[in-house]
C-alpha cells in the first residue's frame, strides 16, 4: 500500500511538470490546467471547446463540469487517471475538472450552486450541507435511476447509502469515500510510559495526565484553524450525552432548540482536553497537528480513517509504530455505540443539461471496479460491495471493518447544522478553546442563533 501511494505521488509530480493536470482534458485536445488561488481547473480550454464542438464521428461533444476537493496526490492523480480513462471510452464526453482545498471548496460551492457557474457533478457532504440545496430543488433525485437499475442499487452498501437519503426517501448522492473518527496513538510512547488503551473518559484523562507529567511529548495534537476539527470532538461528545431523538430534532432548523443540558456538558468535557493539547490550537491546521503526531512529538491525535494514507506518506521510510482506539465512553443520555463519521460523495445538479450522462459516469466512477482500484491506490473505499476484498494492508482493513461493522454511524456535526447555527457553534467552540466563554455562555449564543434560524426558514 505504501509503495503504491509513493508511485502515485511520483507519477503525479511528473505529470505536473509535463502538463499541469492534463489528464482531465478532452481525449482529442488536452490543454494545460490553470490555477487561481486555491482552486485548480483542468480540461479542454474555452477556445478548444469552440473549435471542437464534435468528435471525429460527428457526435456532439457533451461537456460535464466536475468539482471536487482533492487537489493533492494521490487522490488527485487517481481522479485524473480515471476521468481520462472514461473520456477515452466515451469520445462524446468532455469532463472539465475544478478542484479546491477543503475550506475554499466549501465557500465556493455555496456560492455557485444555482448559478450559471454551477458544476454538473460536485462533491457534497450528506445531511444539511446538501439538503439546503435540495430544499431549493437544486440536486438531482437519483431514486428513479436506482429503481430502474436494480443491479446498481443492490451493489451499494445500504448502511452507507442511508446517509445520502432524505427522510422522505429521496436518494441524492453516491458515496466516494467512507469515513469515521478514531484516536491514533503512538505505540512506542504508550509502551515507554506503561499506558493502556483507555476505554472510559476518566481513563482517557488519566492517560493524558501521565503523558503530560512525563514532559517529553504533547499528549494530544490538535489544530482547529479551520474550525471543523473541534466540531468533530463536540459532535462525538453530543452523541454520547444527548439522546438521539433530541439531537435529530435540533439538527432540523424548524425545531432546533439546543437546550438539553448534555450540550453544555459536552463543551465542559471538551474543555478538559484543552490543557493537554499543543500551544496555538486555533492557529494551527489539522494537517499541521497530525504532523506533530507523525513526527513523534505528540502521543495522540483524533483522526479520520481516510487519514491513514496521510500517516503512511508522512512516516514513509521510518519505523513509526502506531495504532488506533475508539473514542472513550462518556456516561450520558446518548448512544456510546455510534461511530462518528459518514460517507462523503458526489451529487448531480438538477440543472445539468446531461443528467443521464452524469448518472452513467457516477455509476462507473463510484462502482465496484473503480472502487477496488481506489482502495488499493488511494486507501479510500466507496460504497460498493466488495471493494476491500483484496486488500492486504492491515491498517486499511481494520478501518474498513470499523465502518462496515459499526452499529450506527453519526453524521459530521458541522455538516448537520443549519448554516447560521453551524457558524455560531464553530465560533463558540473556538472561543471555548481560547477560554473566552463558559460553556453556558456559548450555548446561550447558539440557542439564540437557532431561534433566529427558524424565522429565516419561515
Amino acid at each position: 500500500m505504501k509503495s503504491t501511494i509513493k508511485r502515485l505521488l511520483a507519477l503525479g509530480l511528473t505529470a505536473a511538470m509535463s502538463a499541469s493536470l492534463a489528464a482531465c482534458g478532452s481525449s482529442a485536445d488536452i490543454s494545460n490546467g490553470t490555477k487561481s488561488g486555491n482552486e485548480t481547473t483542468s480540461g479542454t480550454n474555452a477556445d478548444s471547446n469552440a473549435a471542437n464542438a464534435s468528435d471525429t464521428s460527428g457526435n456532439d461533444v457533451k461537456t460535464i463540469k466536475f468539482f471536487h476537493r482533492f487537489p493533492e496526490d494521490p487522490a488527485n492523480s487517481f481522479i485524473e487517471e480515471k476521468i481520462a480513462e472514461y473520456e477515452a471510452a466515451h469520445p462524446d464526453i468532455d469532463i472539465v475538472v475544478t478542484s479546491a482545498q477543503n475550506q475554499p471548496f466549501k465557500e465556493k460551492i455555496k456560492t455557485v450552486v444555482g448559478t450559471a457557474e454551477e458544476p454538473d457533478i460536485y462533491y457534497s457532504w450528506a445531511g444539511e450541507f446538501s439538503e439546503r440545496f435540495i430544499r431549493e430543488n437544486l440536486i438531482l433525485d437519483l431514486t428513479p435511476y436506482l429503481e430502474k437499475d436494480s443491479e446498481w442499487k443492490d451493489s451499494l452498501i445500504e448502511s452507507q447509502m442511508v446517509n445520502y437519503t432524505t427522510s422522505d426517501g429521496m436518494v441524492y448522492g453516491i458515496p466516494f469515500r467512507l469515513d469515521g473518527k478514531v484516536f491514533a496513538y503512538n505505540r512506542d510512547i504508550f509502551e515507554k510510559l506503561g499506558l493502556e488503551i483507555p476505554k472510559t473518559w476518566d481513563e482517557f484523562l488519566s492517560v493524558l495526565e501521565t503523558i503530560k507529567a512525563d514532559g517529553t511529548y504533547t499528549p494530544l495534537a490538535e489544530g482547529n484553524q479551520d474550525q471543523w476539527p473541534g466540531a468533530h470532538y463536540i459532535g462525538t461528545l453530543n452523541q454520547m450525552l444527548v439522546a438521539d431523538d433530541v439531537r435529530a430534532s435540533d439538527f432540523e432548523p424548524t425545531t432546533s432548540l439546543f437546550t438539553d443540558p448534555g450540550y453544555v456538558k459536552a463543551l465542559d468535557d471538551f474543555k478538559q482536553l484543552v490543557p493537554y493539547m499543543n500551544i496555538g490550537v486555533n492557529g494551527m491546521t489539522h494537517d499541521m497537528a497530525r504532523q506533530l503526531f507523525t513526527t513523534g512529538q505528540a502521543a495522540i491525535c483524533y483522526i479520520e480513517l481516510v487519514e491513514i494514507t496521510n500517516i503512511y506518506q508522512e512516516t514513509e521510510g521510518t519505523d513509526f509504530n502506531w495504532g488506533m482506539f475508539m473514542f472513550p465512553t462518556v456516561e450520558g443520555d446518548g448512544n456510546p455505540d455510534i461511530l462518528t463519521g459518514e460517507p462523503e460523495g458526489f451529487v448531480i445538479s438538477a440543472n445539468t443539461k446531461y443528467p443521464d450522462e452524469c448518472v452513467a459516469f457516477l455509476k462507473w466512477f463510484l462502482g465496484p471496479e473503480v472502487g477496488a482500484q481506489q482502495a488499493e491506490s488511494v486507501g479510500w473505499f466507496n460504497a460498493s460491495k466488495g471493494v476491500a476484498d483484496n486488500l492486504t494492508d492491515e491498517g486499511l482493513k481494520e478501518a474498513y471493518n470499523l465502518i462496515i461493522n459499526a452499529e450506527k454511524m453519526g453524521p459530521w456535526f458541522d455538516a448537520s447544522l443549519y448554516s447560521t447555527v453551524c457558524e455560531e457553534y464553530l465560533r463558540q467552540i473556538s472561543d471555548v478553546i481560547n477560554g473566552d466563554v463558559t460553556s453556558e455562555e456559548a450555548m446561550a449564543k447558539i440557542q439564540a442563533t437557532a431561534k433566529e434560524a427558524k424565522s429565516l426558514i419561515s
